[in-house]
């Protein structure tokens, strides 16, 4: 089994917000997981960004670019989820529970992406080849576990909450409507936890036995996310830039000039699973 592992660094230039799923009221803090670090001997709560948070946002960029290039324009709601969002798994009518292993294989084939990511097309799980890991900071915390020229950088030798940090915003009350004299003005702060300027980030994709044409397609999404060097949340306040760094050892061109020259089956496929789906 040919297992590609692409190693690589996100450095962030500008705050990095990235939730978990602990109810702090006003003031949300950053994901964590349990691990263990060598330089506490103990179990702590370690900031990351997610494996899932890097995955979903790089297959809404490398979804919506292939659509864009072989010019099809979605119109079933289902087809978008199984495209976007990785679909929904259900019963269909047609031989129930019955998986069409000739149409998986044609996906696979004509739909590199999909062969990425996966997906669930109605009854039928397709498996992506594509593991994203979780991107962890580089800190006296993981020092043991990484890779020698990460080791060695100074950031290394801090701990990983000197790389994180609260911010907030303010809530402004803007309609200036009158009220009653004892009516509180619609306003509030709100505190926020963010990986700071110069966060380093150890990350690694693996690819598990991926054709040539996959190779090159994961390739352009790296291309894809370069020129949008963005993760997390509040994007459109400033927060999220990177500079992204990985080794990858294909280029895009084959995956482009196979999108070039096989626009029209691309998009008849589409348009088969989206009837096989359904319009909503």
């Amino acid at each position: 089994m040919r297992t590609i592992v692409i190693e690589g660094t996100l450095e962030t230039l500008a705050p990095i917000v990235h939730f978990g799923d602990e109810k702090t009221g006003s003031s949300p803090t950053l994901r964590t997981i349990p691990v263990y670090s060598p330089a506490d001997d103990a179990i702590i709560d370690l900031p990351v960004i997610s494996g899932n948070a890097i995955r979903g946002m790089l297959r809404r960029l490398v979804m919506a670019d292939m659509l864009e290039r072989v010019g099809y324009q979605l119109n079933s709601t289902k087809l978008h989820h199984a495209l976007f969002t990785g679909g929904i798994l259900e019963s269909t009518d047609e031989a129930s529970g019955v998986l069409d292993l000739a149409l998986k294989n044609r996906v696979r084939e004509r739909i590199p992406p999909l062969a990425l990511f996966g997906t669930a097309l109605g009854n039928q799980m397709i498996r992506g080849c594509l593991i994203v890991e979780f991107a962890f900071p580089v800190c006296a915390e993981r020092r043991e576990y990484l890779p020698p020229a990460l080791a060695a950088d100074p950031r290394a030798r801090r701990s990983v909450r000197e790389w994180t940090a609260f911010s907030f915003k303010t809530r402004r009350d803007d309609l200036r409507a009158e009220r009653a004299e004892d009516e509180q003005a619609v306003q509030m702060k709100v505190d926020y936890e963010h990986f700071v300027v110069g966060t380093l980030f150890s990350h690694r994709f693996v690819l598990i036995e991926p054709s040539a044409l996959e190779l090159s397609c994961f390739a352009h999404m790296l291309d894809l996310w370069r020129e949008r060097p963005y993760v997390g949340g509040k994007a459109a306040s400033g927060h999220g830039l990177l500079r992204v760094q990985y080794d990858c050892p294909a280029t895009a061109d084959a995956y482009l000039s196979y999108l070039e020259s096989e626009q029209q089956s691309v998009r008849e496929l589409l348009d088969e699973i989206g009837g096989k789906l359904g319009a909503f």
